[in-house]
């Protein structure tokens, strides 16, 4: 009879994503996701010394105390060239926001990137931009060249609503796409669905 994989037949829908503890050992013990960057930070001392700084505040999914994925979010501003809500009487071009930092999802279950893509939306419309005024959510997308087939999350987070800040911009040297995404009808929907309640 074939072993059963860590988290083969388990239903993360009911599973919350939670704060992490910064103080929890060997979190990351047996994660394996795509990226070795994401699994050293989430290893190493630097999720702990930027929680304890109070620089990023890091959320994980867990199952058994096994770590299946988990999504830092910190303050951040987004900066366009030009302004976008010209419509609503708004003609900046600099704008407060949320960040999302580190997203990463253990490659064994299917759907946990979606699941965090979709709480941290749902978290800061409903948490966050009310109490401090932002109501946009960025992201640096990963681009790397350097393996084949490249890796490219811009084109997964804008499966999701996710913009480029600048859509003429070719693959940046550094190899991050700016992209934002704009939470207002989230924000109103959960408005109107905390009303009719």
């Amino acid at each position: 009879m074939p072993q059963k994989t860590r988290f083969e037949g388990v239903n993360f829908d009911d599973i919350p994503v939670v704060e992490m503890n910064p103080d929890i050992v060997n979190l990351c013990r047996g994660f394996k996701c795509k990226r070795p960057e994401f699994q050293s930070y989430i290893g190493g001392n630097l999720i702990k010394t930027e929680s304890e700084s109070i620089l990023s505040k890091c959320f994980i999914v867990q199952y058994d105390g096994h770590l299946a994925g988990y999504v830092t979010l910190l303050a951040d501003k987004l900066v366009v060239k030009d302004p976008i809500l010209l419509n609503e009487g708004v003609a900046r071009s600099t704008f407060p926001a949320i960040k999302i930092g580190w997203l990463a999802a253990d490659r064994r279950v299917k759907g946990m990137g979606q699941k965090l893509i979709k709480w941290a939306m749902e978290y800061v419309a409903s948490n966050v931009s009310d109490k401090i005024g932002a109501r946009f959510l960025t992201v640096d997308a990963l681009y790397d060249a350097d393996v084949e087939p490249h890796y490219d999350m811009s084109v997964y987070y804008s499966r999701y609503g996710f913009e480029y800040v600048n859509e003429e911009e070719p693959v940046p040297a550094d190899g991050f796409r700016s992209m934002y995404f704009d939470l207002l009808p989230l924000i109103i929907g959960l408005r109107d669905l905390h009303v009719s309640h």
